[in-house]
């Protein structure tokens, strides 16, 4: 089963962070725009956190397996939203992402929404197999969005 590790911010989430996708080059340049060093996923951090994002360390047999950010009420519909998932890279498809997206879902009554960039197809294909369904299209100046929301 997975636990949540701690809710706070805690140095070791940088680290894990940074060791987890250095090898994801496609996440990390749609996320920062470049390949950043771990000063710079900090920064992201910070600024995430600072928008109300809580970001979160998810255990399996007591050892890091994920890591999420959740936005409880979005300002644009005052609905929570999935802002992100690192999983572990020998941990994946294993379905952790799944579970922890179980996880969450469970905390609120409401819809939970998420978004990924319009060709990220396997973000697509991972998010519908984990109960999200396909809401709209937003575009914006990065380019369009998928937006999903999952049934509350």
């Amino acid at each position: 089963m997975i636990g949540v590790h701690r809710k706070e911010f805690d140095g070791s989430l940088v680290d894990y962070l940074f060791e987890w996708t250095s090898s994801d080059h496609k996440w990390l340049l749609e996320e920062l725009g470049r390949l950043p060093s771990e000063e710079d996923l900090l920064s992201y951090i910070q600024m995430y956190e600072g928008m109300g994002c809580i970001f979160r360390i998810w255990l399996k047999n007591n050892e890091p397996v994920a890591i999420t950010s959740v936005l409880n009420k979005a300002p644009s519909n005052h609905k929570p939203w999935i802002g992100m998932i690192v999983v572990r890279p020998e941990c994946r498809r294993e379905g952790i992402g799944r579970e922890v997206i179980q996880e969450i879902t469970g905390e609120f009554a409401d819809v939970v929404f998420a978004g990924i960039p319009y060709d990220m197809n396997d973000w697509s294909l991972f998010l519908g197999q984990s109960g999200f369904e396909q809401y709209g299209i937003e575009k914006e100046d990065k380019g369009d969005f998928l937006i999903f929301v999952h049934p509350g």
